[in-house]
């Protein structure tokens, strides 16, 4: 029985005894004085009674208050018999509130300065009033404006910039092009959100990618320029050989005419040279419109289709051809996902067409065994993914570094526009195409769409 039980039972107990004693008093002996001094001493032991039980209470009370007002700044004696294990209580309470307090503060520093000093510029703002509540120095390098408040205030950077990012879906990346200045800018910008006591935050990244994109620029310049040298050589080096012989064999030493005395297995020769150059010159001219009709994708006409369904039907109509091929083709997809998207059909078809026939071909031109061809929907929290995997030879590095180049084939007889052409459709549909290969193992090719329905 610890000292405060003890403590209220006695005084229960001699109040108890002093109200008999009064009664006592008052009632059976002529001592009424005495009688009064009992009931005062009676009433004296309920009063402290009251103020010794309510003093813990009111201690109680007044701690809770100044832990709601986040003043830690009280301590308590620990001195007194009867309060002293309660006030122990409260000192490590509140001690442990000031350590909990001291690290969310420096951790709060922490993150702060990790935020300001990071390379990346980083802005975060209120949705609902869209006021800022972060920016970084990046940031203000960046835009070169040294103080911001609301979204709006990237309105003098440049009038598209704050509707973007407004409009923008989470985890949704854009590319965009601003005015800096007077620089022409290429922003890569990605969103993310989070709630912050009760009320939700964007938080936007934005990186300068004109770097980067200035070096992928040179690299596809010059990967494209030796695709386009060696292909115009093929046609230009022969048309140029056989032109000199032609000459030399229709002019005699002093370049005159020698037409009237060519035999006929000369003319022969005239006729296939002349002939070769004439085919050698319209593949050329082929070669120069099929560039310019590659330049030119048409606009992606949107609307909401199952992609499920039109893959499938794509893989019905490729599946007997293969058959006599000897190659396999299966379709996965779960039928418990919603699959509708807002894509072109027409030209998402024409991209799985190209893929298939891609792996067709692999498979056909190394007379694989038990050749497979598999076609698979997945779907993720932001993408969608769609498969097409073969068992074919696989793809070395060096190909592969090259295969998205315009006019580069493998093939006897390809044009080498067709993954170029896919990969354009996917960026035209905010996704992308990407390959993955193995040799001895196969190759996979993954159109990924980032805009889900």
């Amino acid at each position: 029985m610890n000292r405060f039980r003890i403590h209220v039972i006695a005084r229960i107990l001699l109040s108890l005894g002093f109200g008999a004693a009064a009664i006592y008093f008052a009632a059976y002996t002529p001592f009424w004085l005495l009688s009064g001094w009992m009931a005062l001493f009676f009433i004296l032991l309920i009063i402290s009674l009251i103020r010794f039980v309510e003093r813990s209470d009111r201690d109680l009370s007044n701690f809770l208050l100044a832990i709601r007002q986040n003043d830690f700044t009280n301590t308590y004696p620990q001195v007194g018999k009867n309060t002293k294990r309660l006030y122990q209580a409260f000192n490590l309470i509140t001690s442990e509130f000031i350590r909990i307090r001291n690290e969310k503060e420096s951790n709060f520093h922490f993150l702060k300065t990790v935020v300001e000093h990071s390379g990346v510029p980083l802005l975060a703002f209120e949705v609902t009033s869209e006021k800022i509540s972060l920016i970084n120095q990046s940031l203000k390098d960046l835009f070169h404006l040294p103080h911001f408040t609301l979204l709006n205030s990237l309105d003098r950077v440049d009038k598209q910039l704050a509707p973007a990012v407004r409009e923008m879906a989470i985890d949704d990346r854009l590319l965009l092009k601003v005015m800096i200045g007077e620089e022409l800018t290429y922003l890569s910008i990605q969103a993310k959100e989070l709630v912050l006591q009760g009320e939700k935050h964007k938080v936007v990244a934005f990186h300068d990618i004109n770097s980067e994109l200035d070096q992928k620029e040179v690299e596809a310049w010059q990967k494209l320029i030796r695709v386009m040298t060696h292909e115009i050589k093929n046609s230009v080096i022969p048309i140029s050989t056989l032109a000199e012989v032609m000459n030399d064999m229709v002019t005699n030493d002093q370049g005159k005419s020698r037409l009237d005395v060519l035999d006929q297995e000369d003319e022969e020769d005239l006729l296939v040279s002349m002939k070769t150059i004439e085919k050698r010159s319209k593949g050329l001219v082929k070669f120069v419109t099929s560039y310019g009709d590659l330049a030119k994708v048409p606009k992606p006409q949107f609307e909401l289709s199952d992609l499920s369904v039109l893959v499938k039907d794509v893989v019905a109509l490729e599946q007997k051809q293969l058959e006599k091929a000897g190659i396999t083709i299966t379709f996965q997809a779960s039928s418990t996902v919603n699959w509708q998207l807002s894509i072109d059909p027409g030209m998402i078809e024409q991209v799985v067409i190209n893929l298939i026939k891609n792996a067709q071909e692999a498979l056909k031109e190394t007379h694989h065994i038990n050749g497979k061809i598999d076609v698979q929907l997945l779907r993720h929290a932001h993408e969608v993914e769609l498969l097409v995997r073969d068992n074919g030879p696989g793809i070395d590095q060096e190909t592969l570094d090259q295969i998205f180049i315009p006019f580069f084939t493998t093939k006897k007889e390809g044009s080498g526009i067709g993954l170029s052409y896919s990969k354009q459709v996917m960026r035209a549909h905010k996704g992308n195409l990407k390959v993955k290969s193995r040799l001895g193992e196969g190759t996979t090719f993954i159109l990924r769409f980032w805009k889900t329905q």
